[in-house]
Order: structure tokens, then sequence, then C-alpha cells
């Protein structure tokens, strides 16, 4: 009895050492630190040159400060739309709904552009490992 009670009182307290790193994980990288991350992933996937890098930073980083304000403003829609949902105001949720349509296409034009300045910077086989890093994103969103 006294082996299955201590057995029992190790199992518990891993379990509780689990329960606390989860709660004690590091919070998300703001989405700029993020962007970059996926940059040099990408950036490195494609072996680009160092002055590819630097082009593609650069285009990359203007496209940002272009989606800033349209990010601010789908915030800001977002907000309005859950205090609509709350006051039960059917036609300013459909109207609200159809401007973060709008926004998210705003930033999927603007990131699509940023990929079309990218793209003829790239050698034949990099614009090839290009579309296919882009596939298996699109897979992996799917699945998700």
């Amino acid at each position: 009895m006294k082996i299955l009670s201590s057995k029992l009182s190790a199992w518990t307290a891993l379990a509780a050492l689990g329960a606390v790193s989860l709660f004690a994980q590091a919070p998300q990288a703001p989405a700029q630190a993020q962007g970059r991350h996926k940059l040099g992933r990408m950036a490195k996937y494609l072996n680009l040159t160092p002055a590819q890098r630097a082009q593609a930073r650069t285009i990359f980083r203007e496209a940002g400060q272009s989606a800033k304000p349209v990010r601010q403003q789908l915030r800001e829609t977002r907000q309005s739309l859950q205090a609509a949902i709350k006051s039960g105001n059917a036609d300013q949720i459909k109207q609200l709904a159809a401007t973060e349509g709008a926004e998210k296409g705003e930033l999927a034009a603007i990131r699509a552009s940023a990929f079309a300045k990218l793209y003829p910077t790239l050698t034949p086989e990099q614009q090839q490992k290009l579309a296919e890093f882009q596939q298996s994103r699109k897979a992996h969103r799917q699945q998700g």
C-alpha cells in the first residue's frame, strides 16, 4: 500500500509540474518579430543571396508599413462587430462583416504585391522552390 501511495504522489507531482509548465510558457512574439522569423525561414529555404535577402527585407518592410493602417482598421472593425453581435443588430453585423472581408482582402493584396516584387529577383530554381513552399503552406492551412 505504501508503494502505491508513493507512486500516486509521484504521478500527482509530475502532473502538477506539467500543468505549471504549460501556464508558464512565454507569450507569443509580436507579429512583426514573427514576420522577420518567417522571412528568415523562407530566405534560408530559398537559399537567397545576401543581396536578395536585403531586397526582400526592404520589400516586406514596405509592405508591413502599408499594411499597418489596414491592420489597425481591421482591429477596430472586429471590435465594432463584437459590439454589434452583443447588441443583436443584424444590419450592422452584416455591414461590418463585409467591411472585415474587404480589409482582409486589402491585406492579402498587399502581401501578394510584395511577393510580386520579390519574384523577379529570384532565379528560376528559387521561383520553383517558392512555389513549393507556398503550396506546402496552403496544404498545411487546409489541414488545420
